[in-house]
């Protein structure tokens, strides 16, 4: 009888992943507290010896979830099969099967949540479903199924060795939205077999399954939380989206003691920014009431029960890079191409955004760009790929419906041929980019997705944040993933004439164009291209074109764009080649302490030889510095005060700080410059 948990428990572990005997004939763990297990080797090797060397392989499944596909159908189950890999297009699967076609794929996370599952679905024989295993789970790797009598298998692509080939860390990486679309994928497929008549539903479930639920899940406000614990971003989600104008003593003294409950005295920044939002607020009080915390007996309150109502807002974890074999160059380099929209001007599957001042006709600029695309005709001497484009207009919605009017009469074309698909009206990015996806999958063939503007698609968001504008830059970058679309954002400048708001936007886009304006003459600035030449100009005027006469009598007009030879120059060019002022970053006292934290964190960071740190690591290294804290004082600097200075260095571009995590520019020399400074 095979023994895989002698013969393969040991390397497992050494590779990375949670294990737990599985006894010959079972599915399941019997050992006690399974869920919490965090074997050694030596554990494995003394349970090996004391009866359990012929048990099973189960791998815990918080920090290895896995897409169970629980279907008997094999036409179905091969189309779950191609979903998931177009859902993961160009990461490495590897499948596991024991009773087939049902299959599982097993992925890693570094932030755990609980069981995913589908509704269940019958033929009137089987039944079929698709689960993401998560925390409290685990499932099988290596056993002998105990309904067909055979060895489970793995495969994937090249060998059947399974996960023992493979440590953990190099799985593909699992978040919950990349799980959700995984269900929903497989939705969309039961949905049209119910429509059909062969499937009927046989039970609901949502997220877990009923016999599996916590008590406190069935409270509503867990559609805002993941439902393992809290982080310290988690918690900062929640409270923003939970005013506190009006609140009373008892309410604001339970958030608090809410905000302690999950992040202890770390949740003290947190808790005074949301404290301090209301006019109630008063330093004194808040000190002694956060301070007294620690003392408090009564029932711990959590975040999720006592914010009901608040706006969900998705928690939209860091990505990480799926790690891949190291190949060859010649053969990495022939796998990599290029490939265009518009040559050499607009890439596929990239994140781009056209920015101007208002009024400098950029919607119109972008209409007439995807325009070409849809049409699949030549655009200002540069060759066109055709594919459809799906366009957001959530402004100005009548006059959109004018300018594609313009459009079409201006070129001559019956709007009927074309391929334009719009969605008019308000939407909020970060919490319907799902929805987004879906249904651009469901017209298919979409190669552009314009979301216009910015603006409108982020309600309630902090433009000046990374949190906020990154939170929207990751939902649009989900877009991509999903589709395989370039979506491109339009977006405003601030009084400046820099793009608006958050001073990384500009780093996190693969292109960008910019709008300039003077008279009649506009030209749009091609000044970024990750793929290309950047420094191309396209000048243009908007014609004027007649659509109908309304009811009253008068001509409805809208405009059209018009090449010509004339170009605006780059404004925000010329300014960044002014020679520096005096109050630069170098020179002004305001940033002096700035400067002193910014050489603080180069030093650290080449210490370490790592690339971000996160926020909270930041303020230990600057409070443990005897540069600003010679006295070494308990908690100084303070760590609102310090954060606040963080978050200006990102302002200049002299940090990046995204998602509570902070690196240095890959320009070490600005950096050293800087820092040289003080």
């Amino acid at each position: 009888m095979p023994q895989y948990f002698k013969d393969l428990g040991e390397d497992l572990v050494r590779h990375g992943y949670r294990i737990v005997p599985l006894p010959p004939g079972s599915k399941g763990p019997r050992m006690k507290g399974w869920p919490q297990a965090n074997l050694s080797v030596e554990d494995v090797r003394r349970m090996a010896a004391n009866g359990s060397a012929q048990a099973g392989v189960g791998v815990i499944a918080a920090s290895t979830p896995a897409i169970d596909v629980d279907i008997l159908d094999p036409d179905i189950a091969q189309r779950m099969s191609d979903e998931i890999d177009r859902i993961f297009a160009g990461q490495s699967l590897m499948t596991r099967t024991g009773m087939a076609p049902k299959f599982l794929v097993p992925f890693r996370s570094d932030t755990p949540f609980r069981k995913m599952s589908s509704a269940i679905y019958t033929d009137g024989k089987n039944e079929h479903k698709v689960e993401i295993l998560g925390d409290g789970q685990q499932w099988v790797a290596y056993h002998v199924h105990p309904d067909t009598g055979k060895p489970y298998q793995w495969w994937n692509g090249l060998d059947d060795a399974g996960i023992i080939s493979e440590t953990r860390d190099g799985l593909p990486l699992l978040g919950r939205s990349d799980a959700q679309l995984v269900i929903d994928a497989f939705e969309r497929i039961a949905s049209g077999l119910v429509e059909s008549g062969k499937w009927s539903v046989k039970s609901q479930l949502g997220d877990m399954d009923r016999h599996e639920k916590d008590p406190a899940d069935s409270d509503p406000f867990i559609d805002h939380a993941p439902p393992v614990g809290k982080s310290e971003p988690e918690v900062a989600r929640l409270l923003r989206a939970h005013t506190n104008d009006d609140t009373s003593y008892e309410h604001w003294f339970q958030v608090l003691a809410a905000v302690h409950h999950e992040l202890s005295d770390a949740g003290r920044d947190l808790a005074y920014e949301w404290s301090s939002s209301s006019s109630k607020h008063a330093d004194e009080k808040f000190e002694l009431t956060w301070n007294s915390l620690g003392r408090y007996t009564g029932r711990p309150v959590t975040l999720r029960s006592l914010l009901k109502g608040a706006k969900p807002e998705p928690a939209l974890p860091p990505r990480e890079p799926s790690k891949a074999a190291f190949v060859p160059a010649a053969q990495f380099a022939s796998r990599q191409r290029v490939e265009w929209h518009i040559k050499h001007i607009l890439p596929e599957k990239g994140l781009v955004v056209i920015y101007g001042d208002p009024g400098s006709s950029k919607s119109f600029f972008a209409l007439d760009m995807v325009a070409h695309v849809a049409r699949g005709i030549e655009w200002r001497g540069h060759r066109v790929r055709q594919s459809k484009v799906a366009y957001i207009a959530a402004e100005g919605v009548a006059g959109f419906g004018n300018r594609l009017a313009a459009y079409a009469k201006h070129h001559d074309i019956s709007l009927d041929d074309l391929p334009v698909l719009v969605r008019g009206g308000a939407m909020d990015l970060k919490t319907e980019f799902l929805d987004i996806s879906e249904q651009v999958n469901a017209i298919g063939d979409v190669g552009i997705v314009v979301i216009d503007t910015l603006a409108a698609v982020t309600p309630g968001s902090n433009e000046n944040t990374s949190e906020d504008m990154g939170a929207a830059i990751d939902a649009a970058q989900r877009i991509i993933e999903s589709t395989g679309a370039t979506v491109i954002l339009i977006h405003h400048t601030n009084k400046m004439g820099d793009i608006r708001g958050w001073s990384g936007f500009g780093a996190a886009v693969d292109n960008k164009i910019r709008i300039e304006r003077k008279d009649d003459v506009r030209t749009a600035h091609i000044e970024k291209q990750k793929e290309g030449r950047d420094g191309q100009a396209f000048g243009y005027r908007l014609v004027v074109v007649d659509l109908y006469v309304d009811e009253d009598g008068d001509t409805v007009t809208s405009c059209a764009v018009d090449p010509c030879a004339e170009e605006v120059p780059n404004t925000r060019k010329a300014k960044k080649e002014r020679k520096p002022r005096a109050g630069d970053f170098e020179t002004s006292d305001n940033f002096r302490v700035g400067r002193a934290y910014l050489k603080t964190l180069t030093e650290v960071f080449r210490k370490t030889g790592k690339k971000e740190i996160s926020v909270k690591e930041a303020i230990t290294f600057i409070q443990g510095s005897l540069t600003h804290n010679p006295d070494e004082l308990e908690n100084y600097p303070h760590p609102s005060n310090v954060k606040k200075t963080l978050t200006s260095l990102a302002d200049v571009s002299k940090i990046s700080m995204l998602l509570g995590r902070i690196s240095l520019p890959e320009d070490w020399s600005d950096v050293s410059e800087a820092s040289d400074a003080t």
